[in-house]
């Protein structure tokens, strides 16, 4: 039952992490990339207004309203790319590399137009600069993870990831978890640009999620956590007012993306 609810959870918080519906590709409709990730997401709970600040004026905040991220309004994702491929599949020009980005959801209040938004992305690939959403900017991402097991034991991770752009800037976030077993599940979003609310792809992505805390689900193995943040362009996010809402890791990400 408990890993029934578990499953169900990581399901309903997806919105978060990238969409919930899964649509059949229209005919008009363009590959243009896939990808493989591993990733681990953060979401919180920060000053609405100050991240309202960072979208465009005609478009509000969404939390989160249900699963395990619910409330939450910021997603901080920590991304190695494993492998990305161009749309005809051949391995583009840096095929793996390593990305923290920041996301939320928004929705337009006249359209009723839903869904994620890009705030930034600090990208350690020059190729990725300033990308299609243009708001990756040029940095160095740095990971560590260390992963021990025993026979049929999920496993015990440490992992550590450090960003620093070209300001001086800085992200590090270090966790300590226990692992579970995984929920699969396949979804599609369409985000959109925080510079340019007309810039958006289609996403259709399988993942594999382990919701490692989750505050509005009582769920909990994390041994240890710490996320600092010096990034004078988002520091009012994190004036140590913001709330942790949940951890998730994203041990198999993969994503083919379409344009309209």
């Amino acid at each position: 039952m408990v890993h029934r609810w578990v499953a169900l959870l990581s399901l309903v918080g997806l919105a978060l992490l990238g969409g919930l519906a899964w649509t059949p590709p229209a005919w008009s409709e363009t590959l243009v990339q896939s990808t493989l990730d591993s990733r681990i997401a953060l979401a919180f709970r920060v000053k609405a207004e100050e991240l309202q600040r960072l979208v465009p004026a005609s478009w509000q905040i969404s939390p989160a309203g249900t699963g395990p991220s619910k409330d939450a309004n910021l997603t901080v994702t920590f991304a190695e790319r494993l492998l990305d491929q161009d749309g005809q599949g051949k391995p583009v020009a840096v095929a793996t590399y390593r990305l923290v980005a920041l996301s939320t959801q928004v929705k337009h209040p006249q359209t009723g137009e839903a869904g994620p938004m890009s705030i930034r992305v600090f990208s350690s690939t020059p190729d990725g600069v300033p990308g299609f959403y243009k708001t990756a900017v040029q940095a160095t991402v740095r990971r560590e993870q260390t992963v021990k097991g025993i026979g049929v034991e999920p496993g015990a991770v440490v992992e550590t990831w450090e960003m620093r752009n070209g300001s001086g800037g800085t992200i590090e976030l270090k966790v300590q978890y226990t692992r579970a077993t995984p929920s699969r599940a396949k979804g599609e979003a369409k985000p959109r640009s925080s510079v340019d609310p007309a810039i958006w792809r289609i996403y259709r992505f399988e993942q594999a999620v382990d919701v490692l805390r989750s505050i509005p689900a009582g769920i909990d193995r994390v041994q240890s956590y710490q996320l600092r943040v010096n990034v004078p362009e988002i520091g009012k996010l994190f004036d140590g007012s913001e709330q942790l809402v949940s951890i998730s890791a994203v041990p198999v990400y993969t994503r083919q993306t379409f344009l309209p």
